[in-house]
């Protein structure tokens, strides 16, 4: 059994590097596209297990040639065969990325075949998995209810969720209530708290009020400015390591794959949160998210 489940998406790549991004109605030409894996699930998946974790990745990708290249990648990266199901009826899922020179960059995400992954099918299919695993960690580019539903199953058997709310969605009080540590950055922070009527505010008031509908810890990315820990006890703010940002995406996925990890080899939240500080850091060191997603040694390197 895997100490770790990631339930989420696939998605294949497809990134163009320019100037700048582009405005509504206007083109511009870029320098250089690549093309790879991509997805929040496969990204937190590969990214704690090239950090040394036992990692089953469950997700759902086409019956394309996209879909054979995420097979055949996730294989390579030492994730098991047996949670890559293929979807007869719909394609693997494609994000579309766009990067400027600053490091920042605009995404847009067709499903495809992740829309079709469901709680009662992963639970049917890794029910054994998910009770013998120590965290569940989860994300929204599949359908909510996965979440839910998966999380929800996962307290009862004493299993730890994470939840990513990436990208951001609503969610109502009742599904929020279900996970143990949710990872928001300011942005879906902000959209989980008017989901739930709760007045604009900074991210230390509203992570407080988040702890009020159940869950245990949140855990707020805050990029250059590093992360914030709201749980009980109070709040910890933790700096970000002084890097020079080339391509911010996929820092959120490095971040959360780091959190998990270290959480895995059962260090306490606060030096698990450092640690995905450490990743998140040393994604935005270089271009594209699966060349971002270090190894114990890279991310050994950063100092303050």
């Amino acid at each position: 059994m895997a100490d770790l489940v990631v339930a989420g998406s696939y998605n294949a790549a497809l990134t163009v590097y320019s100037a700048a991004l582009p405005a509504p109605g206007e083109t511009v030409i870029g320098r250089r596209f690549e093309q790879g894996p991509g997805g929040k699930g496969a990204n937190q998946a590969i990214g704690a297990r090239r950090l040394g974790t036992d990692v089953l990745f469950v997700t759902r990708v086409g019956a394309d040639a996209f879909g054979e290249q995420a097979r055949s990648i996730l294989l390579a990266e030492g994730l098991p065969e047996r949670g890559i199901a293929t979807d007869d009826q719909n394609p693997t899922g494609i994000a579309l990325i766009l990067v400027e020179d600053s490091g920042q960059n605009a995404i847009s995400v067709a499903p495809g075949a992740n829309a079709s992954l469901s709680g009662p099918d992963v639970l049917a299919g890794f029910g054994p998995d998910l009770r013998g695993c120590k965290y569940l960690l989860m994300q929204l580019e599949c359908r909510a209810e996965l979440a839910v539903h998966l999380s929800s199953w996962a307290r009862d058997v004493g299993c730890v969720s994470i939840l990513n709310p990436a990208p951001a969605r609503p969610l109502p009080p009742d599904a929020l209530a279900t996970f143990d540590i949710i990872t928001p950055n300011e942005s879906e922070l902000a959209t989980l708290a008017a989901s739930l009527g709760l007045a604009a505010g900074p991210p230390e008031v509203l992570a407080r009020k988040l702890l009020s509908y159940g869950v245990r810890d949140v855990v707020v990315t805050l990029g250059e400015r590093g992360a914030l820990w709201a749980c009980a006890a109070g709040l910890q703010y933790f700096d970000a390591y002084p890097v020079r940002a080339i391509d911010t995406t996929g820092a959120g996925d490095a971040f959360n794959a780091g959190l998990a990890a270290a959480l895995v080899r059962g260090e306490p939240m606060a030096s698990a949160i450092d640690y995905g500080c450490r990743a998140g850091a040393y994604c935005v060191t270089r271009n594209g998210v699966i060349d971002g997603l270090g190894r114990p040694a890279d991310l050994e390197l950063l100092r303050y």
